[in-house]
This record gives structure tokens, C-alpha cells and sequence, in this order.
């Protein structure tokens, strides 16, 4: 892959750009990618990991490194002072991982790095962007370096350089939105304490606001709020500030030692208007940023990331028409607003300071998270699991069933007889391209490659325990993928995009032809 010909430009190498380059780079896409910084960041910043990002990770080779350095979260534990409010487990979820995992930002972005790398292309840092040109036909950008300025040239720019953008400055691009009152502390520390390990504890009380979360190591991360008005020692928490919140509002005994990153922040909701001008795309804090409540924002950034990558790769190789990248803000837009809006209340309600706002916060709570439907509704949105794009461009349904073109596609084991393995779906989503699955009804003919009409990916019949089973057919066992896919007795075909989501639900050929046609731009 020839580097400096790069096709796409990705500025900003922390999570989201990673994963924007090893989506391209995956999909066979030259590209480049550029840090101001020159060297990566040891500060943890971003912890969690939601299940919905784990299964992109599944697909993108890094699963196993992931988990095998994180800490499992398998609830979020609410308090008022010692008393335990709630807690929100992620059991009920539908995905293979039903836990967050709590892992610093650091140790993401090294695993990112390290898979990029193997894809053959590395960050090029000490690189700052401080101009840039677009026309029809591509982006000419100019970095500052130690060594003097350096003109680069590419068919797309991608903005993944965070909450300071430098390409949503130089596009002009508003970032509509606004500030908290609240001023917050952040310690990560070590810690010593009877609160369990595989949750985050989450306090609130008269006096504030505290959360930790744990991470690997014994180690986890502290966040309190200090009240509009109020005063701290220094430009930075000491110690003793730390100890003395932790004492006042944690309501377990709780030893803090060893502090290797402690800060006071401000935190913003803030977001663009439209997240391409052009050739030009924005993803992750460049196009939104909110309050960490709810761990929603690396988590989104780096779906931004997964839902643009493959549609670059469509139009770059000459297969889809550049209005397909038109559905990247359609998709995306309404997710932001609703993390933005989501994270909003729940900061609100967490840092309420009006004796009756928390007094009905307290009695509230409890009550609608000991309504089963109410906590798993809770669990999904925050596992990200729930995210749909039925009402996209791209999507095309017909049909009866409660999958709906537009969701994200579940998992299911099917057999693979000739080869004696299990093949679950999700292995199958590993390979760039898409899927098209055909089951029972559907004639074999109409489920081949030449069916995909010329996109790229894989096709396989899906048929019941009993019947023949050729190179190109996988047994569903157990009927779990007929049922999470609601297929009947006419057959179904579905068609699965490479980011994971159905992008055709149909009964025949007709309506599949038709799903291809618009993902390929020319509707």
C-alpha cells in the first residue's frame, strides 16, 4: 500500500481515528493518519467499554488483547450515601458480552496502534494541521512538524482530533452547545476498599456527587463534583482534597494511595450542525462531546468510526456512488443527539442540588429501576446494543418479524457440517464485506455470490437440522438463528452490512436487488 498516494486522510490518532484507519485499511484503503502529539498519551482519560463497542472490536481482530488487560463491569451500583439504590446489571442484554469493560484509554489506543500497524500503516506523529484546501476532487492539508511545513494530499479528510478540532475549525464548522456550572475532580489512584471490583459504584447524596470506577490492578478512577461558588487548593486536587471527598460522600471505608493522574475539568454539551462540508467528514468529540455520565463518548466516536469506514470504502473502490456517504450523517446525527440529550439528564440528575429535586431523584430511582422492563430498557441503551438505523436511506424491510432492516444483526451458532466447526455469526461479520444469509424456503440459486451484485462479501444458506448440507450451506442446529432472525416458512433473505447492522430484510429477490441498488447510491 503505497502511503503517500493516500486515498483518505484521517487526522487524530486516538480511538476514533484508530479505528477509522484500521476500518479503511481493513477494507483495502489507502490511507494516512497524523497526531499532533509526539508521542501517544499515558493518561487513562477514557475507561469504558461498552458491549455493542466489544463486538466492533470482535470484528476488528482486537477482542482477546481487550479483555485480557481490562476489568469486567457486570453492574453499575447506585447510591444515596450508604444506601444502595439500585443496581443495573447488563445479564439481560442480547450480546455475546454482557458486561462493560473498564480499561484506560492508554492501553485502547496501544492495542488500536499495534492492529493498525499490522495492516501495514503507522501514525505518522508530531504532525499539526494548520491549514487546508477542498475542492471536487480532493483535500490538500499542510502540517507544521519540527522539520518545517509538509503539504499532503488525499481524497477525503476525516476529523478525529477531538473537542479542539483543528479540521472542524478550518472548515468553519459552529460547535453549538454549552457549558455545566459544576467544576469536577478526577483522581486515578489505587485503591483499597470492600466495594466490589466488577461494578462501578455510583454515590449521591446532599453533598455531592461520587463515583469510582475500577479498573485492572487494584487501581480505579475517582470523580467527584465541587458546587458552583466553592474553592480548591491548587491547580490541581491534593491528596488530602481526594481522601476528604472520598470520606465524606463514598459511605465505605476507602484507602487511596499512589495518584499517577489527578485534575480539575470543566465538562460540555456541545454539538455540530452537520458532520460533513464536502470532502471533508467530522467523527467522535469533533462532531459532539457531553458529559462522561454514562461512559457514552469514546463508545460513540468509535461507531462514528465503524459506520463510515466501510461506506469510504464502497465509494473509493468505485463500487457505490458518493451519495451513499450522504446516510453517514443521517445514521449517526440522531445518535449523538440522543447520547447528548441522555448524558445531559443524567448529569442533571445526579448533581441536583434542590432539596426537593433530590428527595424526588431518591424516591424515583428505586422505583423505576425495580421494574424489570424499565432496568433492561436502561442496560441496553447504555450497552449501546440497542442502537438502530431503521429509519435510514440504506434500509429496506419487507416483511413480518421483530428484526426490522436497520438493526444491528444478532448472533447466532450455526454448524458448518463438511468442515465439523461451529461458525457463529459474529465470526463471520470478521471478514470485510458484506453478509447475505438465505434460509430455509429460499432456493439455493438465489443465495450465491453472484446474488451480492457485485458488492463485496460472502453468502451462505442457512437450512434446519436433516436436510444437505453443500460447501456454502450452514446447519442451524438449535433454530436460534431462524428465530432471532424471524425467519418463516417462505424463507427469508437478509443482508448484512459490514458494520454489523441488516441492511435488507426481504422475502425475495426482487426487494434484495432493490436493498443493493441503495446501498449503492444510485437511489
Amino acid at each position: 500500500m503505497d502511503m503517500q498516494k493516500a486515498t483518505v486522510l484521517v487526522d487524530g490518532a486516538g480511538p476514533v481515528g484508530l479505528t477509522m484507519a484500521c476500518e479503511l485499511a481493513r477494507h483495502g484503503v489507502a490511507c494516512r493518519i497524523f497526531d499532533k502529539e509526539p508521542e501517544a498519551s499515558p493518561q487513562s482519560r477514557a475507561l469504558a467499554i461498552f458491549p455493542r463497542t466489544l463486538e466492533v472490536f470482535h470484528t476488528l481482530g482486537i477482542l482477546e488483547e481487550v479483555l485480557a488487560e481490562g476489568q469486567r463491569l457486570e453492574a453499575v451500583c447506585l447510591y444515596n450515601d450508604s444506601k444502595l439504590l439500585a443496581r443495573m446489571g447488563f445479564e439481560s442484554i442480547d450480546s455475546p458480552y454482557r458486561f462493560a469493560l473498564s480499561l484506560p484509554q492508554s492501553h485502547t489506543e496501544r492495542i488500536l496502534a499495534a492492529r493498525l500497524e499490522a495492516l501495514g500503516v503507522k501514525i505518522e506523529r508530531g504532525m499539526k494541521l494548520t491549514a487546508m484546501e477542498k475542492d471536487r476532487t480532493g483535500v490538500r492539508a499542510t502540517y507544521r512538524t519540527d522539520a518545517g511545513e509538509q503539504e499532503v494530499s488525499g481524497g477525503w479528510m476525516i476529523g478525529c482530533d477531538g473537542a479542539h478540532s483543528s479540521v472542524r475549525h478550518l472548515i468553519g464548522m459552529d460547535f453549538q452547545g454549552g457549558q455545566y456550572d459544576e467544576e469536577f475532580l478526577l483522581a486515578d489512584v489505587k485503591v483499597e476498599s470492600d466495594l466490589p471490583a466488577n461494578s462501578a459504584h455510583l454515590f449521591i447524596s446532599r453533598d455531592g456527587l461520587f463515583a469510582y470506577f475500577p479498573f485492572a490492578g487494584g487501581r480505579g478512577r475517582i470523580i467527584a463534583d465541587q458546587r458552583p461558588g466553592s474553592s480548591h487548593a491548587g491547580p490541581e486536587p491534593t491528596m488530602e482534597e481526594i481522601a476528604a471527598l472520598a470520606k465524606a460522600r463514598c459511605f465505605h471505608p476507602m484507602e487511596i494511595s499512589d495518584c499517577v493522574w489527578k485534575a480539575w475539568f470543566r465538562i460540555s454539551h456541545r454539538m455540530v450542525q452537520q458532520y460533513s462540508i464536502g470532502r471533508v467528514f467530522l467523527a467522535g468529540d469533533a462532531a459532539h462531546i457531553h458529559s462522561p455520565a454514562g461512559g457514552q463518548g469514546m463508545n460513540t466516536g468509535i461507531q462514528d468510526a465503524f459506520n463510515l469506514g466501510w461506506k469510504l470504502a464502497l465509494v473509493t473502490h468505485g463500487v457505490a456512488d458518493a451519495r451513499l456517504l450522504a446516510s453517514y450523517e443521517a445514521e449517526r446525527m440522531p445518535v449523538a443527539r440522543s447520547v447528548v440529550n441522555l448524558t445531559d439528564r443524567m448529569t442533571r440528575t445526579a448533581t441536583a442540588q434542590n432539596p426537593v429535586a433530590q428527595h424526588l431523584r431518591d424516591w424515583l430511582v428505586p422505583l423505576l429501576t425495580g421494574i424489570p422492563f424499565v432496568k433492561e430498557a436502561m442496560a441496553e441503551r447504555l450497552s449501546e446494543v440497542s442502537i438502530d438505523y431503521r429509519a435510514s436511506p440504506l434500509s429496506l424491510n419487507h416483511g413480518l418479524g421483530s428484526l426490522h432492516a436497520g438493526d444491528r444483526a444478532p448472533d447466532a451458532v450455526l454448524y458448518d457440517r463438511p468442515a465439523r466447526v461451529e461458525r457463529r455469526i459474529f465470526d463471520l461479520l470478521r471478514e470485510p464485506g458484506f453478509l447475505l444469509l438465505g434460509f430455509d424456503g429460499v432456493e439455493p440459486s438465489k443465495v450465491c455470490h453472484a446474488s451480492l451484485s457485485g458488492l463485496p462479501g460472502a453468502a451462505y444458506r442457512i437450512v434446519s437440522p436433516g436436510q444437505e448440507t453443500p460447501p456454502g450451506t450452514l446447519e442451524d442446529r438449535d433454530f436460534k438463528a431462524r428465530t432471532a432472525y424471524g425467519a418463516g416458512e417462505k424463507g427469508l433473505i437478509v443482508l448484512i452490512r459490514p458494520d454489523g447492522y441488516v441492511a435488507v430484510r426481504a422475502e425475495s429477490e426482487t426487494t434484495l436487488a432493490e436493498g443493493i441498488t441503495r446501498l449503492k447510491g444510485a437511489e
